[in-house]
């Protein structure tokens, strides 16, 4: 259904025209979509080749912010913790695991839109289109079977005029003492 490298070339060309219209289909003369439109399609979920590559994109930066995060801190606040000997060491793991939501939390909000961003402008979209050109999923064919016409319709068996017919009078939508109440 609805993909960026959706090849029209595949499909005859009414078919193309008369698909869900909020779609982006690029046919092979169409210019790449400059970062400002892929921006909008990543917002409007309309790619969801780009869809992925921003999650994949986010998920890897996110993972190697949690082991910065363990490695610079972990080792120095437990060690600080156990040194002062206030609680013991399954409430210092449990402060540990609140300090760390808290400083990936912090962390993440004011990086999250940098890395949508970068992961928006690294995104090539002349190799998903490429990919997307080789393999047919199940589901385009099935749309594809459905949305197409499977006979050939006669056209002169379709019914050449329309019958007329002629207005009813008020009287018959009227109940049926209408005319004892005002005669």
């Amino acid at each position: 259904g609805g993909s960026i490298a959706a090849a029209s070339s595949r499909r005859p060309r009414s078919v193309a025209a008369s698909e869900d219209s909020m779609v982006v289909h690029l046919n092979v003369g169409d210019p790449p979509l400059s970062v400002q439109e892929r921006v909008q399609a990543y917002v409007a979920r309309r790619i969801p080749e780009l869809e992925q590559h921003v999650n994949q994109h986010v998920e890897r930066r996110s993972d190697a912010l949690q082991r910065e995060v363990d490695e610079e801190m972990a080792g120095q606040f437990l060690l600080q913790t156990a040194q002062r000997k206030v609680f013991d060491s399954q409430a210092n793991y449990l402060r540990w695991q609140n300090l760390r939501h808290q400083v990936l939390q912090k962390r993440l909000d004011t990086e999250m839109q940098a890395w949508i961003l970068e992961a928006v402008e690294s995104w090539d979209q002349t190799q998903a289109m490429e990919k997307q050109d080789k393999e047919v999923s199940e589901t385009d064919l099935i749309f594809d079977y459905i949305t197409k016409r499977a006979a050939h319709i006669n056209s002169e068996k379709l019914p050449a005029q329309i019958p007329i017919f002629r207005a009813l009078h008020a009287s018959y939508s009227l109940p049926s003492m209408w005319r004892d109440k005002y005669a």
